[in-house]
């Protein structure tokens, strides 16, 4: 492949592959930066927006459109986390039902659970995070995810152990127990 069709990014169907082979996994990488599910599908589209506005001119060849993608992702989700630290935030509050629902009870119950959980991957490293994300998000074997980040299956293993010990720790100190 030459330098220009390395940078010509302008196919349609070579960016629909990129986006078929890579897109999941990128997703996950970005959740696991943000914890946030809408905003790392947002990072992935501006990415991908990114990559077909390349068109090979006065800029250098994209030899690796993966790690290229994953650079713009995380810059684009570090510019808007820095956006966000200065604008105002709306305040959290629960809505109260009069009538007790059960099924309301118990989605009120599975949302906050799902919060807790989402807050205790926030406090955690970004290596941490990534793990997780990457063998119960996307369900993953430790070769697979070894492979993606360069390391052995044990080191994976180990890597998992750890953050699975981590976020135990960050969970029990919010409230959640095994029971």
């Amino acid at each position: 492949m030459s330098d220009q069709e390395r940078s010509d990014w302008s196919d349609k169907d070579k960016i629909e592959r990129v986006y078929r082979e890579q897109g999941r996994e990128l997703w996950a990488l970005f959740y696991a930066h943000c914890c946030n599910a809408d905003r790392a599908y947002d990072a992935l589209q501006e990415s991908f927006l990114r990559l077909q506005q390349q068109n090979g001119k006065d800029k250098k060849p994209i030899l690796d459109p993966r790690a290229w993608l994953l650079r713009v992702g995380r810059n684009w989700l570090r510019d808007v986390a820095r956006r966000q630290r200065v604008a105002a935030k709306p305040s959290e509050h629960l809505e109260f039902f009069p009538d007790a629902n059960p099924e309301i009870e118990h989605e009120m119950i599975r949302t906050e659970l799902q919060r807790t959980i989402r807050e205790s991957l926030k406090q955690l490293k970004e290596s941490d995070r990534e793990v997780l994300v990457l063998r119960y998000s996307l369900s993953w074997s430790s070769n697979r995810i070894a492979e993606v980040m360069d390391s052995t299956a044990a080191a994976i293993d180990m890597r998992l152990s750890r953050a699975r010990k981590r976020l135990a720790e960050l969970l029990e100190k919010a409230g959640i127990t095994d029971d």
